[in-house]
């Protein structure tokens, strides 16, 4: 607890417990007054209070996962409110957009996961070698399924693979839900997609059902002759216009592998542009809007993006944009970069992730503004990915509840305090230290629900190089 500072017309509670408690006895004064209102018609009945909050818990930011228990603490109403099905429903359907709750890579260590809100994951997962992130999902390349707002896991039976199997793969997880918004489908049905490449140069697709427990039958592509120098690209796929789109690097050039999940077919886009040095040369897939395809291609510091247009004879090719010089945008944010490499993006926005010697950025590509994520990932000497999570916050009810409760009993204790009019000094000396002893409980069970940020441990480097 911190000093209170009181002055000439205000003060300021630092405590913001005590300021809970305080919203509660204003909402409680507010009701009474309107029901002892001399005109019945005035006077508000529960369901019309229950509106009125609603309408006030629903624009709570859904990028502050915080707010919630924080708001669940005022009172049993409120939490009843947050945890209620209908009315995250509603929630979901008001913001629209859920929020990115953190970042997961592909990097060894400890924790895969880096916040970049107040939301903490639940459960630790041993699996650190991630594969792929949508829809509120986490696949490991061990064919393990992660759900962070649950803490919840599944194991996946490993997919068969044929004798020339060669160890060239990528991998999706996406929700198998048709017109599903995706803002809490965690619970639902997914589906896995599993693309290998083996030393003929064949590409085989298969897909793992949630609902089934099985692997579909495979489907396959000859990409060329065995002489062909083709290879899977390590960075993430992205889901556009209902087909999976993979980096496939062929004969020096880049180009696409796509699966389309409605005809379970996999073709082969056309490569754009040849790639020069690995150390210089980086790139990563952008799908800014369902059905639109780009590639982004960062060389020094020079983005180029080659977007995927279908002309008037309706043949589609690959368009080039302007070149962009983000040497000015990120040094102007921070002078100590001095070398940067794609490591993904984010679907349905035209966001991008960039390491550099100093830590992680995301780029929005029409404000071209930076925006430092994390010093902890920088560049290694070997490739890694960055996949965002993205999730609308579903509070713990259980233990929101209890906190609920422990707020009650708070408030019965002050009610019955400020009654004692001939003992107020006293009074004030024994309420002061029971609601120290209060806001540690408080902030005990707030510590275990997964809200409240974290030390992150650090990284550990491995020198084996591995691609899911």
């Amino acid at each position: 607890m911190t000093k209170m500072v009181y002055g000439k017309n205000h003060f300021a509670i630092t405590s913001w417990s005590v300021l809970l408690v305080l919203l509660k006895f204003e909402l409680v004064r507010c009701v009474l007054l309107c029901c002892r209102s001399s005109h019945m018609e005035d006077a508000l009945e529960i369901k019309d209070v229950e509106e009125i909050v609603e309408a006030i818990l629903i624009r709570l930011p859904p990028g502050e996962p915080e707010n919630f228990v924080r708001a669940s603490l005022v009172c049993k109403l409120w939490c009843r409110l947050l945890s209620d099905n209908g009315f995250l429903g509603r929630y979901r359907a008001f913001h629209n957009i859920p929020p990115m709750l953190g970042l997961l890579h592909s990097w060894f260590c400890n924790d895969p996961f880096i916040p970049i809100t107040k939301f903490i994951p639940r459960g630790h997962p041993k699996h650190n070698n991630v594969a792929d992130c949508r829809h509120g999902r986490v696949l490991f390349s061990d064919w393990v399924i992660w759900f962070p707002m649950t803490g919840n896991t599944r194991e996946l039976p490993a997919p068969q693979r044929g004798d020339n199997w060669n160890t060239d793969e990528c991998a999706a997880v996406l929700c198998a839900v048709d017109g599903c918004d995706h803002g809490a489908c965690q619970s639902g049905p997914f589906f896995v997609v599993s693309i290998s490449l083996d030393e003929e140069k064949v590409a085989t697709a298969i897909v793992y059902s949630s609902e089934t427990s099985t692997w579909s039958a495979p489907t396959s592509l000859d990409l060329g002759f065995i002489e062909s120098d083709i290879s899977l690209s390590w960075m993430p796929g992205v889901l556009s216009g209902g087909a999976l789109h993979f980096i496939l690097m062929h004969d020096a050039r880049l180009g696409v592998l796509k699966y389309d999940l409605g005809t379970s077919c996999l073709s082969e886009i056309e490569p754009t542009f040849e790639i020069q040095s690995a150390r210089y040369d980086s790139h990563a897939l952008i799908a800014p809007e369902d059905g639109q395809l780009g590639i982004a291609r960062l060389n020094g510091f020079n983005l180029s993006v080659y977007w995927r247009e279908v002309c008037h004879d309706q043949v589609a090719t690959w368009k080039k944009s302007e070149v962009i010089d983000l040497k000015k945008h990120l040094l102007a944010s921070d002078p100590m970069i001095s070398h940067t490499e794609l490591v993904g993006s984010v679907e349905r926005t035209a966001i991008i992730f960039a390491t550099s010697n100093i830590g992680t950025y995301m780029i929005d590509l029409k404000s071209l503004r930076p925006k430092k994520l994390t010093s902890e990932l920088r560049l290694f000497n070997h490739p890694w990915a960055l996949f965002p999570y993205f999730s609308f916050y579903n509070p713990p009810v259980g233990q929101v509840e209890n906190v609920a409760d422990l707020g009650e009993s708070e408030m019965g204790s002050i009610d019955e305090e400020s009654g004692e009019s001939e003992s107020r000094s006293s009074d004030r000396e024994s309420g002061e230290s029971d609601a120290g002893s209060s806001e540690g409980e408080m902030r005990k069970l707030m510590l275990e629900a997964p809200m409240m940020k974290q030390k992150k441990p650090k990284l550990e480097t491995s020198s084996t190089k591995h691609r899911p």
